[in-house]
Order: C-alpha cells, then structure tokens, then sequence
C-alpha cells in the first residue's frame, strides 16, 4: 500500500518499512512530540465490537510491558475508520536479528548468550503481567537506535482472526520456532513462549533454528511437526550448562520443560562462556551483569562446524506421515553464510488456521432447513457405497450435498473427523482423528474436484462458485443431525483439498469439513453420520 492512501490524525506518514503477510509497517513522525515512529497496520479487519476489544485488551496489557528495556515500546494503538488496526511503536533502525542472522550467519556465543538472556528478562515479565506473546522468533526482536535488542509485536502477534476465539485459530506461528502442541491447537501457555524463546536463541548461535538440516534443505511442515518431537541435539563447542538449558527449554512434552521465563533467563546468565576460547568444557559461573547489547553490523559470523542433527531410533510419524531420518552425510565446505540465507527462507513462513466463517445458517423452516427430516439416514445401497471415485465408501442417499446440481457432491458413508487445518499458502496439513474423541472439523460433504478448478490449493479451490456452493452454511446445516444444534448455535465451515499422495496417485476430490464454534474449538461425536 502506498504511504498516501492512509492518513492517521497527528502523524506524518512518511513511506513503508516493511511489509508482510498480515500488516504494514509505516514510517512516521508523531507531530506532537517531533518525534518518528514505526505505524504498524494490521491488515485484519475487526468488524465488531468484540474483536476490537479484544484487540485493544491485548494491546494495554502489552503497553504495561513498554518500560522494559527489552520490550519495544507501544506509543498507541486504536481502529482505523476501515476498521484495521493500529499500533504506534518505537522506530528501530537496526532492523531484526532475523535480518541480521540472514545476512551474517551465527552470533558470536557471548552477544547471544546475552540477547537471550535480556529477551527471557522481557517474557518473564511479560508472563508476571499475564500476558503471552505466542511468536517469538528473531524476526520480532528488532535493534534500535542506540544497539539495543527489544521483542516486539505484543498484541497484534496474539490477536486472532476476526469473530474467531484465539483457542481454536493459532493465526500466528511461525513453524520453525513455534512449540510442538501448537500444531495440535493446544492452549497457548507460558511454556510455549519459553519453547520460542529458546529456540530464537538456538538460531542466533548455530545459525539456523533446532532439528534443520545442516546444508539448509528447506522441510515441509509435516517433516517439520514430526522433528519437533525429536530429542534436542546439543551445539557443537559449546559449554555443556549451555546445552542443558536449551535441552529443557525445548523439551518436546511441555510437561517436561522449563517453563519458566526467569528461570530461563537466569540459567543461562550463569553459564561461563569464558572458557569456549580456552576448549573447556563450560560451566556455571558469576551471572555477568546485564547490560544493553550492542549492534555490531560488522561482526564476523561464527563458521563452527554443527554436527548433523541426528533423530531418535527409527523413524516418526504425525498425521500418518513419515518422515526419514537424515543421514550424516555432510556437503564439506558449505559456507554458513548461505546456509543462514536458505534457512531463513524457511523461518519466515508463517503458519494460519484457515476457516472460512459464514454468517448464514439456515433456519429450520426454510428452503434447505436443519430439520431432522432432512438429516441423512439409513439405506445406502453397496453400489452407492463404492469407494474406487472417492477413496472412502459414499452414498447419495438422504445427502443434502447431491441437492447442489452439476457438483457430484455425495456423503461420506461412515463419519470422518479431523484435527486442526492447517494452511500454508494454500497448501493443507491434517490429520484424521478418532470422532469418539476430541477433534475439530468433520466432513460432511465430498464431491470430485472441477473441471476447470483442478488444484490441489486450497486459497484457490475456495473460490471456485461450486466449492462454495457445496461447502455452503445452508448445505451444512441441511446435512447436520439434530444433536449438533445442542453442542453450538454456531458453525464454520472449511475445505479440505487432496492431500499431495493423494493428487498422486490420481484422486481428486475435496472435502467440505465443519467445525462447531465452542470455548475450546472441540467436540466429540459425529454430527453428520449416515447409518450402514
């Protein structure tokens, strides 16, 4: 967006910093004091009053933190009269470590050490006052004009989609840094941010962050879900306190990890990195005096030699994918510098819980009503029942998704549900779930891909009009059992397109899946069965 097309009263908008996936940031003055500041604009829209409380609720609390001088502080914040919001911050001319780390590899261990240890300082304070920050990673650690290191996107990094609750749509993760239970849409904790926390400080000292391979092979989201639950790889050359510490701090199992942000940090103050030039072996010593860290943009990058990441016995699985082990064979001579640039192509990418939310849903006297009459019932015939066009058994019988003409959608012939989608750029990651247990989506409506929307993406399959009209709030309601009106008065409704075995090995199909809006996102129990 060009600096022009937004005006906010008070500030001089004077041209763009930066811009990503789900906002822009501005370079201004503030006329009242003289002074510049970074405006950063979300492009998330909040269209009620409860999405911009809550936005301005996440917001004051981070604002209480503006005094730590690890935390970039918050200047103001409000709505836009498009309905986007804002936050006015500190401008920080040096940039992120993320930029840094791309552009020069590893950090000498000391200056990390000392980052993380002011950065863990800033979340243990930020948990004290109750508040999470839920994406820690270098690129939200920025560099201001006096060389200080300070996390930034409190608020904005936590808020959730609109009229969407922050427990079932984890909108910001970043895959590479984001703790293991988030991909199972566990309930953010202080534990997860001590997981981000370490694994930022990992990245700043080895170059890239934990379980990536050593020649900067990027992984897809499923290779890396399933290395998250590998055991920690300690660093090679550095102290073995060093180590511990990471090794706690990003245990897999929450349960079993550190998760406490001041015990972090003071752990990691008191490991002596003295003796790494001296080819000791570390230890715990004096905690060093915390000082502000310096910026130096001409430090060189640390070129140690990492051993390769190696797993646990075997191989493992998330989701029904399997992921090989990767083997210890190194390309000699690669420069870290570059291995710093792949990885950071992986890091940037930013995970989102896509649900496509309708406001309709169809009331029970109208066209395509939820009455119980209309719900699916018995008396699928074997021949309906063929799963050789669809990959599972279907039925056209009682199944409101055959009342959409030219589509071909059918029913699932037994219940289908899922865990949570998630979507990165379009690409799909899910997991069958047992729908006698906890899960969120369920499939209620299947058909074949279109003839002309042959795609495997799903930003671009929900756009097709069939898709829409099949994966319709009228076609869900229709197809619903009357238990689920009990579990919520409210449902959303998502794709699912076929996955990339599955395009594979011929079959293109996509699913219409459903998700009740509750506290938690989850239910147990089908509510679009078809009796056998």
């Amino acid at each position: 967006m060009e600096p022009g097309r937004i005006a906010l009263s008070g500030y001089d908008i004077q041209g763009v910093l930066g811009q990503g996936g789900f906002a822009t940031v501005y370079r201004a003055r503030q006329l009242a004091v003289g002074r510049e500041v970074a405006l950063k604009v979300d492009s998330r829209v909040l269209s009620t009053p409860r999405d911009r409380q809550r936005f301005l609720r996440e917001v004051t609390a981070a604002g209480q933190l503006s005094g730590h001088p690890h935390v970039v502080p918050v200047y103001d914040a409000g709505v836009l009269p498009d309905d986007r919001p804002y936050m006015v911050l500190e401008l920080c001319p040096g940039g992120s470590l993320g930029e840094r780390l791309h552009r020069q590899g590893a950090f000498p261990p000391k200056e990390a050490r000392d980052i993380g240890v002011g950065l863990a300082d800033a979340v243990a304070a930020a948990h004290a006052a109750g508040v999470l920050h839920r994406d820690i990673k270098p690129g939200n650690v920025m560099v201001n004009r006096y060389g200080g290191v300070a996390l930034t996107d409190f608020g904005l990094a936590a808020m959730p989609r609109p009229g969407r609750e922050l427990s079932v749509t984890r909108e910001a993760l970043t895959p590479a840094y984001a703790p293991p239970e988030a991909f199972h849409l566990a309930e953010p904790t202080p534990a997860g941010d001590v997981y981000s926390l370490a694994a930022t400080l990992y990245a700043l000292l080895r170059g890239f962050p934990p379980h990536h391979p050593d020649d900067g092979t990027q992984l897809s989201l499923a290779e890396l879900i399933v290395r998250h639950t590998w055991p920690y790889v300690p660093l090679h050359g550095m102290p073995t306190t060093l180590n511990e510490v990471l090794r706690h701090a990003l245990a897999p199992d929450p349960a079993e990890r550190l998760s406490d942000a001041g015990a972090f940090r003071d752990a990691l103050a008191a490991v002596d990195l003295d003796t790494i030039a001296l080819g000791g072996p570390g230890g715990f010593g004096p905690a060093p005096t915390m000082t502000t860290v310096p910026y130096h943009r001409d430090a060189p990058p640390v070129r140690e030699e990492i051993p390769p990441t190696v797993p646990p016995g075997g191989t493992g699985g998330a989701g029904g994918t399997t992921v090989a082990a990767p083997s210890g064979d190194r390309k000699g001579g690669r420069n870290s510098r570059l291995i710093a640039v792949l990885a950071a192509v992986v890091v940037t990418v930013t995970v989102s819980v896509t649900v496509v939310t309708n406001q309709y849903f169809a009331s029970d006297d109208g066209d395509g009503g939820a009455s119980a009459s209309t719900a699916p019932s018995s008396g699928a015939t074997a021949e309906d029942k063929g799963a050789s066009a669809f990959g599972v058994p279907t039925t056209t019988e009682n199944c409101p998704a055959t009342s959409v003409d030219g589509v071909g959608g059918r029913c699932v012939a037994s219940p289908e549900c899922w865990s949570g989608i998630v979507d990165i750029s379009g690409i799909v990651t899910v997991s069958r779930a047992d729908c006698a247990a906890a899960h969120v989506w369920e499939t209620f409506a299947i058909a074949p891909l279109p003839k002309d929307g042959m795609t495997n993406n799903a930003r671009d399959l929900i756009k097709h009009p069939d898709v829409e009209a099949l994966c319709s709030q009228k076609v869900m309601a229709a197809t619903m059992l009357p238990e689920g009106r009990k579990i919520a008065g409210e449902w959303q409704t998502d794709i699912i397109p076929p996955t990339a075995s599955e395009w594979d090995r011929g079959l293109r199909v996509f699913r219409c899946v459903a998700a009740a809006r509750t506290q938690d996102g989850q239910k147990t129990g089908s509510q679009f069965a078809v009796e056998s």
